[in-house]
């Protein structure tokens, strides 16, 4: 199973619509089933942070949970659990464990679009760079799963 699959089965139970962000050359490989985009032209190719905020111009919503492809262990229970832990006074709430902040599962207020689009305007492209301006919540991922190597990252097949 490829791993957008296990993300798109990780969301599709807590998120009412689901959008896959991928690179222009790869988006042909996607089912027409799926709601699949490109990053907005200005900002294509930029990392994570124009992925996110391409998503949000594409699909308006009040929260946006971000999940990447390379974390196939994170599942439907984790999705969940992370929603549920959430604080409404944060602007993102995303995952830390005792090693590592994991900034990309996380879910993003809509409150956070315009300034998302102001730091992609003057090139600022780091994800906890943004993070540190904005009010971010760090939930311990043992909260969300015991075993840590469900947050793993994956990005060959030998992980």
């Amino acid at each position: 199973m490829p791993f957008y699959e296990h993300a798109y089965r990780a969301l599709t139970n807590v998120c009412d619509h689901v959008v896959i962000i991928t690179r222009p050359e790869l988006i042909t490989r996607f089912p027409s089933k799926y709601d699949v985009i490109t990053d907005l032209d200005w900002i294509s190719g930029q990392g994570p942070l124009a992925g996110i905020l391409s998503g949000m111009n594409h699909m308006q919503a009040d929260n946006y949970l971000v999940l990447p492809c390379d974390m196939p262990f994170v599942g439907p229970a984790e999705t969940a659990k992370l929603l549920a832990l959430t604080e409404d006074s944060s602007n993102i709430s995303a995952v830390w464990n005792t090693t590592e902040k994991i900034p990309l599962f996380s879910v993003w207020d809509t409150c956070v679009q315009e300034p998302l689009q102001k730091e992609l305007e003057t090139g600022q492209l780091r994800v906890m760079k943004f993070m540190e301006k904005v009010t971010t919540q760090w939930i311990n991922s043992s909260e969300i799963h015991k075993d840590q190597l469900v947050f793993r990252n994956v990005n060959q097949p030998d992980d």
